[in-house]
């Protein structure tokens, strides 16, 4: 999925580490319950910024 921010943003929208990022695009862990399932919506097409405003 390709959001259109680096992964040190994103992992900062997501409220995770950069290493748990680097960890869950390289296959080493899955990312599980909300994060798992904010991901899931994404992938849907829904715009990553709106969803994760604050």
């Amino acid at each position: 999925m390709k959001v259109g921010m680096t992964q040190s943003v994103f992992a900062t929208y997501m409220e995770v580490s950069k290493k748990t990022m680097e960890a869950w695009k390289g296959g080493r862990t899955h990312p599980t319950g909300p994060a798992c399932r904010l991901l899931h919506i994404l992938a849907l097409g829904e715009d990553v910024e709106y969803i994760v405003a604050k």
